[in-house]
């Protein structure tokens, strides 16, 4: 891994795919004049989260969305993980699929959500994604970049701990998991779950997440946050629209690991099944 500064674009979804599109550009701006080479989005930032917009929004992969966003990164020479999309599945409900270019505009890596968000909390929040999302069928996949060796995962992964520890295993540096939490399950877990993940695989931590009440709602959470390799919190916004950086030393990857050997250490015999 190299020493290099990442960023995060953090937005209110809204519901035209073109404004959309334009605050992506804007925070990558934003990022790239800070210094950033890696700069990473939030989930399924391109559109709300209702099943007809998904629907009506879902794009191919490789398609003119995708060039679109690929552009972005050839422009700014700047590697992108604009978030996840709406990926057309024919015959069947979308795919939520985290897409990542290489500063060439080139399309280096794809990954489609496995765990579908589903919570029931009586009287205030019920949401299946089952209902609008088919799960993605094969397992998180590193990126290889000259930066560091990218983990994929998406907002509700971050509470299956086995599909972070497997990308750490297979050598991961960093974990990317754009996101779109809600406030009320945020409130009670969105910090915990991101230093949790990046203290037991020893990676960076990469969490950009929506902000504000997109259409449909219910209201994001916001405060997207980079971790360290040791736990220790490196940036995290507000609840707002907001770009926020931080270096990430390639040092601390080395000193957290060699400090707690967790990887290591794992008791023979023990096996990490395939999430």
């Amino acid at each position: 891994m190299k020493t290099f500064t990442a960023a995060l674009i953090q937005f209110q979804v809204a519901d035209d795919p073109e404004a959309n599109l334009r605050r992506i550009e804007e925070g990558l701006r934003e990022a790239v004049a800070h210094g950033a080479k890696l700069v990473c989005g939030p989930e399924l930032f391109l559109c709300p989260c209702t099943p007809g917009s998904i629907s009506a929004h879902a794009a191919t992969i490789p398609g003119a969305l995708t060039g679109r966003l690929a552009e972005l990164a050839r422009r700014h020479s700047v590697y992108f993980v604009p978030g996840s999309i709406p990926e057309r599945r024919e015959g069947g409900k979308p795919y939520n699929t985290l897409v990542a270019f290489g500063p060439d505009g080139s399309l280096i890596g794809t990954y489609r959500k496995r765990h579908l968000f589903r919570v029931e909390i009586p009287g205030s929040f019920t949401h299946d994604e089952r209902d609008y999302l088919s799960p993605g069928s094969e397992p998180a996949r590193i990126i290889e970049t000259p930066l560091a060796r990218i983990g994929t995962s998406i907002c509700y992964d971050l509470r299956f701990p086995e599909q972070t520890l497997r990308l750490a295993l297979d050598g991961a540096e960093i974990i990317v998991a754009p996101s779109a939490f809600t406030k009320l399950t945020g409130q009670a877990h969105w910090h915990v779950l991101c230093r949790a993940r990046a203290i037991e695989t020893g990676c960076f931590l990469l969490a950009p997440d929506q902000a504000g009440t997109p259409p449909g709602g219910p209201a994001r959470y916001g405060r997207s946050t980079i971790v360290g390799p040791w736990g220790e919190v490196l940036a995290v916004a507000g609840d707002g629209d907001d770009v926020i950086t931080a270096e990430l030393p390639a040092e601390s990857l080395a000193e957290a690991r060699a400090r707690m050997r967790s990887l290591a250490d794992r008791v023979q015999g023990d096996s990490v099944p395939e999430p």
